[in-house]
Parts: C-alpha cells; structure tokens; sequence
C-alpha cells in the first residue's frame, strides 16, 4: 500500500490536482489523505469528494469518505485509530481510498490533525511508501523524487531550495518519505 498526503497548499493549486490525477499510475492498492481546508467541516467534506470525481474521471477506481463515515477513524485514549478492516475492504474492490480529515466530535463532527492521521496510518498499515509533494509542482526539487529519511537530508536540500522550506519539513514530519511532484509520484 501508499500513502499519499496532499497539504492544503497542493489542494489550492489546481494544475497540481490536474496533474496528480492524471498521473496516478499504481498498481499498489493507494490510501490518500489530505489536509484540513477553508478551516471548515464542510469545506473538508467538499474538497474531499471533489478530489474523488476528478480522479473518476480519469478512470481511478476510488472511494472517498470523511474519516467519520462508517467510523473509518476515530479519536480513542490512545489517539486517531483506523478501522483497518473496513479501509481493507473497501481497498479490495477499488485502486484508491480517500479518507478526508474529519472525525466524530461529542457533539458534532470536527475536523482532525492530519498528521496525526498520517502517523496513525503510517503505524497500523505500515505502508511501503509515504509520498508527500513540493509546494510548487515546477520547483526544481521536484523534477526527480527525494526520500527524506533525516535532518540531514532536508539540511541537504534547504540552502538550495529555500522556496520548498514547508515541503522539506512536511517530508521530515513524516519521514522516512518521499518527496515529489505530481507528474513523477507513480513512477
């Protein structure tokens, strides 16, 4: 399995989201998570469903839920859990599962830490890749695929790529990940 992880900064730019789905070339089964976006419930919820039809229309079998539907996650003592069997199963019938960043709150649905998310998910599906993306899908730091593993690696790439700064520190926050852009991910 992959997981990909798209921050709101690639959720705005629209010739990225262009680019991603049209690029999406994984056998591998795909869970996509994605940030919190407009600050709102409902704004997250749209966004999530509008990354679905995109990738429908280019013919990626996919399925996208809020993380409270059917309880795909929720907040336990312990911190975000998946239910694994049911992401499992959605997982045997399509090539990507998106699961928006909202969870059950006591009263009301509420919006999530996705990198909590992300942790949680990189902990009970130990995927075989993170894949994390650049700020700006032109940046040269994109043109070939980076694995940040370290600090190192991201003081590596700083002095040259100081533009790419939230990237590198999206990637460290997730690491070991890779860091690319949307026209090379599935490659």
């Amino acid at each position: 399995m992959k997981l990909l992880f798209l921050s709101e900064v690639n959720l705005r730019d629209q010739l990225f989201v262009k680019d991603l789905v049209h690029n999406f070339k994984f056998e591998d089964k795909v869970l996509l998570l994605h940030d919190t976006f407009g600050g709102t419930v409902r704004d997250t919820r749209f966004v999530t469903k509008r990354l679905s039809s995109l990738l429908s229309e280019c013919m990626v079998y996919n399925n996208a839920f809020s993380a409270d539907q059917r309880d795909f996650c929720k907040m336990t003592p312990d911190g975000l859990k998946f239910h694994a069997e049911r992401i499992d199963q959605q997982l045997t019938h399509i090539q990507m599962l998106i699961l928006g960043p909202v969870i059950a709150g006591e009263n009301a649905p509420q919006l999530a830490d996705p990198f909590a998310m992300v942790h949680a998910a990189r902990v009970q599906f130990a995927p075989d890749e993170v894949i994390v993306f650049t700020d700006n899908p032109m940046s040269p730091l994109a043109q070939k695929k980076e694995i940040i593993q370290s600090q190192s690696d991201v003081d590596r790439l700083l002095p040259a790529f100081e533009e790419e700064k939230h990237s590198l520190e999206l990637a460290l926050e997730f690491c070991p990940a890779t860091l690319a852009s949307p026209v090379n991910y599935a490659m």
